[in-house]
């Protein structure tokens, strides 16, 4: 049995999986699996794995498209290891990622781990690095997903929190972390570089704004809004504050006017805050004021 297993989702990603799989394939930790898992392409991504078919650690799995967390659920499903790597497609792990992840968690007894990214933009690269808050983590994670990457996991742990949310087709790795929070599973933050994050025009995180304002809506209706209800106050006010910030951008990146205002109108309804409320107004007249001095002879 495998140590770890390496999940690739892949949707048409036919251009880019070889360099997935070819970083996983060269990790200084040899006791790994890969699984690819095809979520339905119409590409030649199945042409293209063919190459890997004589390698004895690589696995091929096809389903119809379920999205991203549906294809991370079910390499898990197929795996064998005590630990789980998702890798996505496009992306590629430091050489020294596996050994030094699987060797924290066994060193420390964690579930998972929390680490830095580095972001690749064409030419320029750049460190970008998780900052673990002081205070009360549940309630920071609810406040802002304040993980740069978390793609490390005991299998039994990642199982036992009910593994990704297959109706987040985006901001899933926020509302897993909410979970594994809240349910106390212990962490260890890797303050190094260990996953290279390739930025493309047209990837699901950069080409679908509109989609990830939806989604992150659905976590805070799903998480923040159920523990205000329950009478946690300190989630009610994270609730109408983000609801608030969600109005926002509804407003001025979609224009959607219908969506902003129920975020508004929810925002208030759990936390009556009148320097909120009026900021905008106060703000421009501020900046009336400003202009009215510039214009004075």
């Amino acid at each position: 049995m495998p140590k770890v297993s390496i999940i690739i989702p892949s949707y048409n990603c036919a251009d880019y999986v070889r360099g997935a799989v070819d970083s996983a394939l060269a990790q200084t930790f040899h006791d790994y699996e890969i699984i690819v898992v095809d979520d339905g392409s119409s590409d030649d991504t199945r042409e293209v794995l063919e190459a890997y078919g004589r390698e004895s650690r690589f696995r091929y799995v096809y389903q119809e498209n379920r999205g991203l967390p549906g294809a991370r659920n079910a390499g898990a499903r197929a795996s064998q290891a005590d630990y789980l790597a998702f890798l996505d497609a496009d992306d590629a792990l430091a050489p020294e990622a596996l050994e030094v992840m699987t060797a924290e968690l066994e060193r420390s007894g964690t579930s998972w781990c929390l680490i830095d990214i580095l972001k690749v933009l064409g030419e320029k690269k750049e460190i970008r690095r998780t900052t673990v808050p002081a205070g009360d983590l549940f309630h920071e994670i609810l406040r802002n997903d304040f993980i740069r990457r978390a793609m490390f996991f005991k299998r039994q742990d990642f199982f036992d929190v009910g593994m990704y949310d297959e109706a987040m087709r985006y901001r899933e790795d926020w509302e897993l972390n909410i979970r594994m929070f809240g349910k106390q599973k212990p962490f260890a933050y890797i303050g190094r570089p260990l996953y290279w994050y390739t930025w493309r025009e047209g990837s699901i995180t950069t080409g679908n704004r509109g989609k990830v304002l939806v989604y992150t809506e659905m976590v805070l209706r799903k998480h923040h809004k159920r523990l205000a209800d329950a009478g946690d106050r300190t989630a009610a006010k994270l609730y109408a504050k983000n609801m608030w910030d969600l109005g926002r951008a509804y407003f001025s990146e979609q224009r959607n006017t219908k969506r902003a205002a129920a975020c508004v109108r929810e925002s208030l309804a759990y936390d009556f805050n009148a320097r909120r409320l009026f900021h905008p107004v106060v703000y421009r007249l501020r900046r009336w004021g400003v202009r009215q001095d510039n214009t004075t002879p």
